[in-house]
């Protein structure tokens, strides 16, 4: 107890000094607040965005560019490749939160609306990916078919989309295509971590 008692008093008298600094407390809840903004304007399928438009407008001067960067980091941390094509909506919400705090001829504005077409682009290619894999893939299919009815004497119920060799094949070229348009993606997003500054 003795020993815990003296770790505690050390503690304490290390911190003594410390006083928080309001200011930087204020800037910090301000970037937060941003955040929440645009995560809730992000994830709520019925927000049309005049809440965080609001909020912003009517925020004090001063105020705003920590705001703004609570915004465009959450809107920096939500460019992502997507995963199915209902990305769109998503990507305009972003686009809408770009054009509130620069404007919407802002270059932020436009890379995003480049960003939404290269991802548009994106799906496309995985779709195409997928077809010419299937087509490649069906004649070996169909003789591993052949292979088990003659070994076993029926065929198996298996669908190709199941046969781990075409699910290996699939995922080794998923990740390279992948791959080559998250690079792409990383150097849009260091344009815009640019043109907002969020260097930090």
């Amino acid at each position: 107890m003795s020993l815990l008692k003296s770790a505690w008093e050390i503690a304490l008298e290390r911190t003594e000094g410390i006083e928080a600094d309001p200011e930087k407390i204020r800037q910090d809840n301000l970037v937060n607040e941003g955040r929440r903004l645009a995560g809730t304007y992000l994830t709520d399928p019925e927000a049309d965005g005049t809440s965080v438009a609001k909020s912003y407008a009517s925020a004090p001067q001063e105020d705003k560019p920590l705001l703004k960067k609570g915004l465009a980091s959450t809107i920096l941390l939500n460019v992502a490749l997507p995963q199915s094509a209902d990305f769109e909506e998503r990507l305009g919400k972003m686009q809408h939160l770009a054009e509130l705090i620069d404007g919407a001829e802002s270059e932020s504005s436009q890379l995003l609306k480049q960003i939404g077409q290269f991802m548009g682009k994106y799906i496309e290619a995985r779709d195409s990916l997928l077809e010419r894999a299937r087509q490649q893939y069906q004649p070996m299919f169909e003789d591993k078919r052949e292979r088990m009815m003659q070994k076993y004497g029926k065929a198996t119920g298996m669908s190709m989309d199941q046969d781990p060799e075409f699910i290996q094949l699939l995922q080794k070229s998923y990740n390279q295509l992948s791959s080559q348009y998250q690079q792409v993606l990383d150097q849009a997003k260091d344009q815009l971590r640019q043109d907002w500054e969020l260097n930090d």
